[in-house]
């Protein structure tokens, strides 16, 4: 082998190290990008975990004792943000005549003032292709009429204030939450 072929020889190895070198250099900045890309995104995340232990601290401190039942043990637990903004259940007023399921307000029997005796027809409630008679659950006087003829009502809806003759006497009994307690 000649000279000259062995200096083209080494100029071509040369060329294939520097070739090599750049290949190992891009990567390494790519890979370099990428970390610096999921250090961002843990130090979003380790904000944002922050922020929400924060609240979740805060939320512990508003309430972590529950207790179950009246003069029982309370029990140290971590409440949950649903749970803080739960709807709380209150006893249903008697006297708030409301539609079991959603319908329809065909007639009306009575008007605002009017007197009724239990048992007594107020109005008929359309729902489900069902004809609904609603009765009167006690002797009292219609107070407010918050539905017209022919209006929809959604479940729960009230539709009647009806004014008792006689005041209801509540137990305050907590035990049951679905007993109302009433007592005439």
């Amino acid at each position: 082998m000649k000279i000259s072929e062995k200096r083209a020889l080494v100029l071509k190895r040369q060329k294939a190290k520097e070739k090599e070198l750049a290949k190992k250099k891009k990567e390494q900045e790519k890979e370099a990008k990428r970390a610096a890309k999921a250090a961002e995104k843990d130090k979003k995340l380790r904000k944002k975990t922050d922020k929400e232990s924060a609240d979740i601290k805060s939320d512990k401190q508003k309430a972590e004792f529950i207790q179950v039942f009246p003069n029982a043990r309370k029990y140290r637990t971590n409440l949950t943000k649903k749970y803080l903004n739960r709807k709380v259940w209150q006893r249903p007023d008697p006297q708030e005549i409301k539609s079991i399921i959603p319908g329809v307000v065909t007639s009306l029997e009575i008007k605002e003032g009017d007197h009724v005796t239990k048992g007594s027809h107020i109005m008929t409630f359309e729902a489900m292709k069902m004809q609904n008679l609603v009765m009167a659950p006690f002797d009292g006087t219609v107070e407010t009429i918050f539905v017209k003829e022919g209006e929809k009502v959604p479940k729960g809806g009230v539709m009647l204030f009806l004014k008792s003759d006689t005041e209801f006497e509540i137990i305050q009994d907590r035990a049951t939450s679905t007993d109302l307690g009433l007592i005439e």
